[in-house]
């Protein structure tokens, strides 16, 4: 499978720039694959789990998604969104064997004005899946 690939279309799928697949072990949120049209995040890329908008979907075991982080009060002091001011987000948990393994998140600079609908909450469901699957292989 070719992953820059995969998450480029799926990024596009979603109308997002930034698509990342991570790893995340104890407070470390290590970037495996992304594509970006923004150039801001890198595969190797390394943060602390609090510093991104994955830290509650893995605190809270689910997707999440943020039409416009900047008109949420809760979120503007985010340490992501100060750093980046990645308006849209979408990401959900990526579980093997039971266990949070990582995550698998769309964002972007530009608000999504409509949100995300219930499709999009599926579609991410399927692509995580899907990766999931592919990845397996992949080691095999």
């Amino acid at each position: 499978m070719d992953v820059q690939q995969w998450l480029k279309d799926a990024a596009q799928a979603f109308d997002m720039q930034l698509g990342i697949i991570s790893n995340i072990q104890d407070n470390r949120y290590v970037v495996l694959a992304a594509y970006s049209s923004l150039d801001l995040v890198r595969a190797g890329d390394e943060f602390p789990v609090d510093m991104t908008y994955c830290a509650d979907v893995i605190s809270q075991e689910k997707v999440l998604a943020y039409h416009q982080v900047g008109a949420m009060t809760e979120m503007c002091l985010h340490p992501c969104y100060q750093a980046m001011h990645l308006e849209s987000y979408i990401g959900i948990p990526l579980v093997k064997h039971g266990e949070i393994i990582g995550t698998l998140n769309f964002s972007s600079l530009e608000p999504k004005k409509q949100g995300f609908s219930d499709k999009d909450m599926e579609k991410i469901q399927v692509l995580a899946n899907e990766y999931l699957e592919l990845a397996d292989l992949a080691v095999d």
